[in-house]
C-alpha cells in the first residue's frame, strides 16, 4: 500500500524550504563570500565576549582541564558566566573541539540558520493549536522564522534560541490548557528553557505565566474552574524550573554574585514613578513608532555613535518588527475584532492584553519587570510580543480570506506611519543598501495596503486569488530584504588575514579612504580595514612565549601584554594564558568595587571591561595583581620596570621587576571603610599603593583617617612568603606559606561564593580582603594551603532537581496508570 505524504507535511516542509532558500539570500556572503558572522559594531559582543568564550571553552576541553572556575578570563571567574545547556553552543564547543576554535567560527551562521528554521517549524507547530488555515500558519510562520529580533538578537548567540524555546513553551501550555495528548510535557518544555539561561527563562516564563492567564479568562467555564486551572499551570512551570535547578541554581548564583543585579533605587513611591513616568528621551517615543517596520531604519550603518537617536542603541530600543503586514493586521484587528462573533469574556481579554502591551512599550515599567525589578528598564523582552503579534497575524489573514471587513481608517494610519517612517529611514541612510531597503519595505508596503483594502471589497474568487498571491509575494520581499540588511554593511570578521606583504598598501589605502570627502565612501572605509586577527590571536610567537614561562616558571603567576591584539580585553581566552584582563557583562561585584575604588582607569570604554595593555606602565599596579610577566612588541621597554627575558619571534618577554604575586601575607590591617576614604578621587594616586602594600583591609580591621596613621611594614610581614602553584585545573589550588607572625594571606582571587580553604587540612573561614579578594587568617608558622571551587548552588541543584523529576515521572506515572484504569472499566 502506497503512504502519502499528508498536505500537513507538505506545508510544514514547504515552510522549511522557505525559510532555508531565503537565509541562502539574506546570509550569502557569510555562507559563500569571505565574511564570518562575528562583528564589531553594534554587535561587537560577539567579536569581543562570546566568541572568546566559545574559545575558552573549547581550550579547556581540549586541554583536558576544564572546570567551573576559569583564570583565563580576566581575575577569575565562575565559568556559568558563559555556560549554557544550549544545543547549538554544545554543537558549536563540539565543532570546536574537532576543527580549532579558530575553525569553529565559520559554522556560527549555520548555526544562525537551523535557529531561524526551528523558530519557524515550531511555531507553526504551536499556531496548529488552533483552528487557523494551513495558508495562515505557513505565513505566520516564516515571517517568525525571519523575525527582527532573531535576526538582531541572535547574533548576539545565546539570546537566539529563546526564539525558539518561547514556542515550544506556548505549544506544550496550549496542550495543557486543552488537557489534550503531550500536556504532560509542559514541564519538560519549561526545563529545557531552565537549564538554558536564568535571565531569559524568567522573561519567558512571565509571559507563559500571562498567556496563561488570558487564554484561561477566554475558555474557562467559571472561575472557580478557572482559578484551580492556573495554579495547576504555575505548579507545572514551578516543577518545570525544580528539574533545571541542576544548572539554573549555578547560574542564577553567579548572575546574582554580579553586580549586574541591582534593586532599583529609592523606596516604593520612588519605584512606582519609576516604573510609570514616561521615558525622558522624546526620542525613544519616536524610535516605537518606527522600529515595528524595519529595524534597520535608525542608523545601524553608524555603528551606534551618537547619530542614533532610538533608545539606548540599536539592540535596546523595543525589537518589534515582523514584517509590514503584521502592523497591517496589528491595526485592523484592533479596530475589528470588537465586531466579531467571539464571547465577551474573549474580547474583553484581548483588549486587556492590548492595553497591558501597550503599557509595557509606552512605560519603563513594563521593561523594568521583565528584567526583575531592576533597572534601569530593558527592552529585551519584545520577542515575546512578536510571537503575540503573528498570533493576531494568523487570525487575520484568516478574516480577511473569510471575505471580512476591514477598516478604512486602520489603512490610512498604517500608511502614514508606514511612509514617515520609511522617508525618515531612507534620508538617515548612509549607504546605498538601506536606501533601497527603505524603498522596496515602502512599496511592498504600500502594495500590501492596496492589496488588504481590495480583499476586504472585491468578491470575485479569481481576483481575491491573485491579490492573495500577490500578498504572498510582497510579504516575502519585505520580510527578506529587512533579514538581507541587517547583516548588509557590517564590520565583521573575514575568513582570510589580510596577507603580511599587501598590509602597507591595504592600510595607506584604507586611511584615504577614511579621509574622503563623499560621506558614505569614508563610512565604508570600515568594511574594507585591512585585518590581522588570525595572525594576532593564533600567534606561534605568542604560543612559544607561553610554552617558555610553562618549563621555566613552575607557580601560579599572571601574564599580561603592553598591546592590544585580536580584541580589546579577552586575548587570554582564545590564547590560553593567564591574565587579568576581561570583559564579562556579568563581573564579580566585589572586584568592581575594588576597581571603582581604587584602579578606576583599569576600566576600559564602560564598566564591563578591564584592559592592561593601556596601563601597562604601572608595573605596581600589575605586580599587585599578580602579573609577574609582561609580552610586548616593544624591544625597548623601561629597565625600571620591567626586565628582559628573551625574545620569540616578534614577541619580548619581561619579567616585572616588582614582585608580582597572586597571593601575599599581611600582618597589618586596616578597616574597608578607610581604605575607600583614603582613596578618594583627590588623594587616590597618592594613597593606594602604599596601602595596599602595607595592609590588608577586612573587616574589623584599624580605622585611620589619614596615611600618616598606617603603621609600618613589620619586618615579621616583610619576611613572610606565599606560594601558589600553577594549578592543573582552575578550580584547585595547592601551595605554601611561610609566616612569621600570625597575619593573613590575600590572594588575587575574587571574593566568592564557592571557594572553601584548607590551611594544613583544616578548613578556615574565607575573609574579604581589599573589598574584592579571598583572604583568610594563618597562624605563625609554615603551612599547606588548599583552595577548592565548587560552582554554588550545583550540588543542592542536583539534588533538588533529581527530587522534582522523581516527582515529575511519577506523576506521569500515576496520570497514565489511571486513564488506563478508567479505559478499562468503559
Amino acid at each position: 500500500m502506497k503512504k502519502y505524504i499528508t498536505k500537513e507535511s507538505k506545508t510544514r516542509l514547504l515552510l522549511l524550504a522557505a525559510l532555508f532558500f531565503s537565509c541562502l539570500f539574506i546570509f550569502r556572503q557569510y555562507l559563500f563570500g569571505d565574511s564570518v558572522l562575528v562583528f564589531d559594531d553594534v554587535g561587537g559582543d560577539t567579536w569581543q565576549q562570546y566568541t572568546m568564550y566559545y574559545a575558552d571553552i573549547v581550550n579547556h576541553l581540549r586541554d583536558g582541564n576544564f572546570s567551573f572556575w576559569d583564570f583565563t578570563n580576566g581575575i577569575g571567574t565562575n565559568l556559568f558566566t558563559m555556560l549554557q545547556a544550549d544545543p547549538s553552543l554544545i554543537l558549536i564547543c563540539l565543532i570546536g573541539v574537532v576543527l580549532g576554535p579558530a575553525h569553529m567560527l565559520y559554522y556560527l551562521v549555520v548555526l544562525q540558520i537551523l535557529k531561524i528554521m526551528a523558530a519557524g517549524w515550531i511555531f507553526y507547530w504551536f499556531l496548529s493549536e488552533f483552528k487557523y488555515s494551513r495558508q495562515s500558519r505557513f505565513l505566520a510562520s516564516f515571517v517568525y522564522g525571519l523575525n527582527g529580533y532573531l535576526l538582531v538578537w541572535g547574533q548576539h548567540y545565546q539570546f537566539g534560541m529563546v526564539v525558539v524555546y518561547l514556542p515550544l513553551i506556548l505549544l506544550f501550555e496550549e496542550k495543557f490548557i486543552r488537557r489534550e495528548k503531550g500536556c504532560a510535557l509542559f514541564p519538560v518544555t519549561v526545563f529545557l528553557s531552565g537549564i538554558y539561561s536564568v535571565y531569559l527563562s524568567y522573561m519567558t516564563l512571565i509571559g507563559a505565566g500571562f498567556y496563561l492567564i488570558f487564554r484561561l479568562v477566554m475558555d474557562a467555564e467559571d472561575f472557580k474552574t478557572g482559578l484551580r486551572r492556573f495554579f495547576s499551570g504555575c505548579a507545572q512551570m514551578v516543577l518545570g524550573i525544580g528539574m533545571s535547578l541542576g544548572v539554573f541554581l549555578p547560574m542564577a548564583a553567579n548572575i546574582m554574585n554580579s553586580s549586574r543585579v541591582a534593586p532599583a533605587r529609592g523606596g516604593l513611591w520612588e519605584f512606582l514613578k519609576e516604573c510609570f513616568y514616561p521615558y525622558k528621551k522624546i526620542s525613544y517615543y519616536e524610535s516605537l513608532l518606527i522600529r515595528p517596520f524595519s529595524t534597520n531604519l535608525q542608523n545601524l550603518q553608524t555603528m551606534g555613535n551618537s547619530r542614533y537617536t532610538g533608545y539606548n542603541n540599536y539592540y535596546e530600543a523595543p525589537v518589534l518588527f515582523c514584517s509590514t503586514l503584521a502592523v497591517i493586521f496589528l491595526i485592523q484587528f484592533l479596530l475589528l475584532f470588537w465586531r466579531s462573533d467571539a464571547k465577551r469574556q474573549v474580547k474583553a481579554a484581548v483588549y486587556t492584553a492590548a492595553v497591558l502591551i501597550l503599557a509595557c512599550l509606552i512605560f519603563p515599567g513594563g521593561g523594568i519587570v521583565f528584567n526583575a525589578f531592576t533597572t534601569p528598564a530593558t527592552n529585551r523582552y519584545t520577542y515575546i510580543l512578536i510571537a503575540v503579534f503573528l498570533i493576531v497575524f494568523a487570525w487575520m489573514w484568516d478574516y480577511l480570506k473569510a471575505e471580512g471587513k476591514i477598516s478604512i481608517v486602520g489603512l490610512v494610519i498604517t500608511e502614514v506611519l508606514m511612509i514617515r517612517a520609511y522617508m525618515a529611514g531612507y534620508e538617515d541612510s548612509i549607504f546605498r543598501e538601506y536606501r533601497i531597503n527603505a524603498v522596496l519595505l515602502a512599496v511592498t508596503g504600500s502594495v500590501m495596503v492596496l492589496c488588504v483594502l481590495t480583499l476586504g471589497f472585491c468578491r470575485k474568487q479569481a481576483v481575491r486569488r491573485v491579490i492573495t498571491g500577490c500578498l504572498i509575494l510582497m510579504l516575502g520581499i519585505n520580510v527578506i530584504s529587512e533579514g538581507g540588511i541587517t547583516y548588509t554593511d557590517r564590520i565583521c570578521l573575514k575568513k582570510t588575514d589580510t596577507p603580511e606583504e599587501q598590509m602597507d598598501a591595504q592600510t595607506m589605502a584604507f586611511n584615504e579612504r577614511q579621509q574622503a570627502e563623499d560621506e558614505e565612501t569614508a563610512a565604508g572605509a570600515m568594511f574594507a580595514r585591512p585585518q590581522t586577527y588570525y595572525r594576532e590571536l593564533y600567534s606561534q610567537d605568542v604560543q612559544d612565549t607561553l610554552a617558555y614561562l610553562k618549563e621555566a616558571d613552575p607557580e601560579f603567576y599572571r601574564v599580561e601584554k603592553d598591546y592590544s591584539a585580536g580584541t580589546i580585553s579577552m586575548d587570554s581566552l582564545a590564547q590560553n594564558y593567564r591574565g587579568i584582563s576581561t570583559y564579562n557583562s556579568v563581573m564579580n561585584g566585589n572586584i568592581k568595587e575594588f576597581v571603582k575604588t581604587c584602579y578606576p582607569e583599569f576600566c576600559y570604554l564602560d564598566r564591563n571591561r578591564y584592559t592592561f595593555w593601556q596601563m601597562a606602565d604601572d608595573n605596581v599596579f600589575g605586580a599587585f595583581m599578580g602579573v609577574r610577566y609582561l609580552m610586548s612588541k616593544n624591544p625597548e621597554l623601561d629597565s625600571s620596570k620591567y626586565e628582559l627575558i628573551g625574545r620569540f619571534g616578534g614577541i619580548y618577554l619581561y619579567r616585572n621587576k616588582e614582585e608580582g604575586n597572586v597571593a601575599r601575607f599581611y600582618e597589618n590591617t586596616i578597616s574597608e571603610e578607610s581604605l575607600k576614604k583614603l582613596c578618594q578621587k583627590d588623594v587616590r594616586e597618592k594613597n593606594r599603593e602604599i596601602l595596599l602594600e602595607n595592609a590588608i583591609a577586612v573587616e574589623g580591621g584599624k580605622e585611620i583617617g589619614d596615611i600618616s596613621e598606617l603603621d609600618a611594614v613589620s619586618e615579621a610581614q616583610e619576611n613572610s612568603e606565599v606560594t601558589l602553584n600553577a594549578p592543573e585545573k582552575d578550580s584547585h589550588v595547592t601551595g605554601t606559606v611561610d609566616a612569621k607572625a600570625d597575619g593573613y594571606v590575600m590572594c588575587m582571587i575574587p571574593y566568592e561564593k564557592g571557594w572553601t580553604v584548607t590551611v594544613d587540612g583544616e578548613k578556615t573561614e574565607i575573609l574579604k580582603g581589599d573589598i574584592g579578594f579571598l583572604a583568610f587568617k594563618v597562624a605563625e608558622g609554615e603551612h599547606q594551603i588548599e583552595l577548592t571551587y565548587q560552582a554554588p548552588g550545583l550540588g543542592a541543584g542536583m539534588m533538588a532537581g533529581g527530587v522534582c523529576w522523581i516527582v515529575y515521572l511519577g506523576f506521569v506515572a500515576f496520570t497514565g496508570y489511571r486513564r488506563k484504569r478508567k479505559t478499562a472499566v468503559r
